[in-house]
């Protein structure tokens, strides 16, 4: 496909071709077929389909889709966002399917105290925002933050409104127990490390 001058982006079995038009999204499609019969594999018919990027279309997990309006003016943007420019989100099936893992671990009858479950809820936590934190997640991994607290709390006092936010604030949390914070993840937010001199 590359050689065929496509714009390709693969990983194992999935892939992405980037074109100009409609009909060159057509006939790469074609070249793709007469390809892969050659080599006797089949493209999902499902899964293969040509799309405007304005739409949007969903790769290895991710929702990838030309943003139409930034929220803060330019001169307050400091990640090089741009309007018109390609963004990739977590889809929604991928956010879903993290938040009930968290459900699992933090359910109220799970027989675990505040440490042993943060232990056990991090590695989830750091596996998953890892995946996502190159992805435009600030307000999303910060809603997603406060969600697990609420939920760690929820636990320790087996019911979801509650005082907790007094025995167990979030500097407890992220400070003393070490719960993985998701916002610190990203990279433009992460505190840098001191060069030492």
């Amino acid at each position: 496909m590359r050689c065929k001058g496509y714009q390709l982006t693969r990983y194992a079995d999935d892939w992405v071709v980037t074109c100009e038009s409609a009909a060159e999204a057509r006939a790469a499609v074609a070249a793709a077929l007469r390809i892969l019969n050659e080599l006797g594999v089949q493209l999902h018919p499902q899964k293969t389909r040509i799309v405007h990027v304005r739409q949007g279309f969903e790769f290895l997990g991710y929702k990838i889709k030309r943003g139409k309006q930034l929220r803060l003016p330019p001169g307050k943007i400091r990640s090089g966002a741009q309007s018109g420019a390609l963004y990739a989100f977590p889809r929604e099936k991928s956010i879903r399917r993290f938040m009930d893992q968290v459900r699992a671990l933090t359910g109220r009858r799970v027989p675990l105290k505040t440490k042993g479950l943060i232990e056990e809820l991090n590695p989830v936590l750091r596996g998953w925002g890892h995946h996502y934190k190159r992805a435009h997640v600030r307000t999303l991994f910060h809603r997603l933050d406060g969600w697990v607290v609420r939920r760690i709390r929820s636990h320790r006092f087996k019911r979801w409104r509650n005082g907790g936010w007094r025995q167990l604030p979030e500097t407890k949390l992220y400070g003393g127990y070490a719960l993985v914070n998701l916002i610190q993840l990203i990279p433009t937010i992460a505190p840098r490390k001191r060069e030492s001199s």
